[in-house]
């Protein structure tokens, strides 16, 4: 007989992303969904062959979303008791010097957590999330995570710019722009792109400052692989599912 899935999810505030965690704990089947799109949950639940009998670990930084995936899986035959979620920092079991974990998101201790454990032994190491926020969080050499920075994403920056302004139109950042634009849509997506590049670069070299070996750097989230080729970052690895991952070490303990 099959033994039921265990589910890893994480529920942001663009998207929702899940996965399905193997015996070794690898996570294998992911699937990034849209957060209003019930269908499309449907299909995702067909696609990867899944059952009532499935346990879920979630992350949410989103609690509306969080709501509603509960009340889904639910109709789902998924009983209340096999959900878990994990809505701050503090549910992440991360050795941290925040002043405040349960008021600090759980993706980004999260994805801390998957970058500890793949990091060098001994080595320092940075983790940028590139999504509906850019965050840059730097881990010491002992693994504590020391804390961040927070800054907009690419469609944070763009939708600000025009819920700001008066003429200014959606800049789309789905080409790498030039840095130099012509007309003030090309203009937009030249601001918002490098300025991205720029703030990664920057703060990964204030964090890292004075460190006595480089980093092991690791990139995560929807436009990180957009951001990856331009960012300078020697060595960085491209790390797509971190939150998942860091889930998915949970359900080992």
């Amino acid at each position: 007989m099959t033994a039921p899935a265990r589910m890893v999810a994480d529920l942001g505030n663009s998207r929702l992303k899940w996965g399905v965690v193997t015996g070794f704990g690898r996570v294998e089947l992911t699937r990034a969904l849209p957060l209003d799109a019930l269908s499309a949950w449907d299909s995702a639940w067909a696609e990867c062959g899944l059952d009532p009998a499935s346990t879920w670990l979630v992350a949410s930084v989103n609690p509306p979303a969080a709501s509603r995936f509960e009340a889904w899986l639910d109709g789902r035959g998924v009983g209340r008791d096999a959900v878990r979620v994990l809505r701050s920092a503090a549910d992440a079991a991360v050795p941290s010097r925040l002043e405040h974990p349960n008021a600090t998101g759980v993706d980004r201790a999260l994805a801390v957590r998957s970058a500890c454990a793949r990091r060098a032994a001994g080595r320092a190491a940075v983790v940028v999330m590139c999504g509906t926020a850019i965050t840059v969080e730097l881990i010491d050499e002992t693994g504590v995570w020391q804390g961040g920075a927070i800054a907009p994403g690419l469609i944070s920056m763009a939708r600000g710019l025009v819920e700001s302004t008066a003429q200014l139109p959606l800049a789309s950042c789905d080409e790498v722009p030039e840095a130099l634009g012509r007309a003030t849509r090309e203009a937009l997506a030249a601001g918002v792109f490098w300025s991205a590049v720029g703030a990664i670069r920057e703060l990964v070299g204030r964090q890292t400052r004075g460190l006595a070996h480089p980093p092991s750097i690791f990139l995560s989230g929807g436009d990180a692989s957009r951001l990856a080729p331009w960012l300078d970052l020697k060595d960085a690895v491209v790390a797509p599912d971190l939150v998942l991952e860091g889930l998915s070490t949970l359900l080992l303990l």
